[in-house]
């Protein structure tokens, strides 16, 4: 255990001598955070569904265009453990979307769509509320739409890995102009 840390803070110095030469200070705390920081994977919270939100129907103009729906979610959990006493809990996610077209269009345009994550304590206290929106080139045929910016990144600072008792709550929602 003492190597390791001897081996660490080796590896930090020489980081540190090489980059102070080339790379502005915002870099270097970043590199020091990474080196030091400790990573272990811990139990995800219960991921669900928010009810009649797992999928949505877009019309334009009374027309039904498409069906859309989760097609796939991926979760994995973690503590990232910087200094003793800054500990955040993260989870990642990596979700799909799946287009089934009602109509066949001839009119290939840019679609929106938009979709919430909610985290809540087991007191069902909102930790976390986010809103996405996304866009894809409507085709004629159904596809699969993957998050093209990667993860979703959900931190959660000093739950004291307390997660595994929280729910992860998953929806689509409509456009205003729906």
């Amino acid at each position: 255990m003492m190597l390791i840390y001897m081996i660490r803070i080796k590896l930090l110095l020489c980081f540190i001598a090489i980059l102070s030469c080339s790379s502005p200070m915002s870099q270097i705390d970043t590199f020091q955070k990474e080196l030091l920081s400790e990573v272990e994977e811990i139990l995800c919270p219960n991921v669900k569904f928010i009810e009649g939100l797992d999928r949505i129907t877009i019309t334009n103009q009374n027309l039904d265009l498409y069906n859309l729906k989760f097609h796939e979610v991926k979760w994995k959990c973690y503590s990232n453990i910087i200094r003793s006493n800054e500990i955040t809990d993260n989870i990642d996610l990596d979700i799909s979307f799946k287009v089934d077209y009602i109509e066949d269009t001839s009119n290939f345009q840019s679609e929106t769509f938009n979709f919430i994550i909610v985290l809540l304590d087991e007191n069902d206290k909102i930790i976390t509320k986010q809103k996405f929106s996304r866009s894809f080139l409507s085709k004629s045929k159904s596809e699969i739409i993957k998050i093209k910016e990667g993860l979703i990144n959900i931190v959660v600072k000093n739950s004291q890995d307390q997660i595994y008792n929280y729910q992860l709550l998953l929806g689509l929602i409509k456009d205003e102009k729906d």
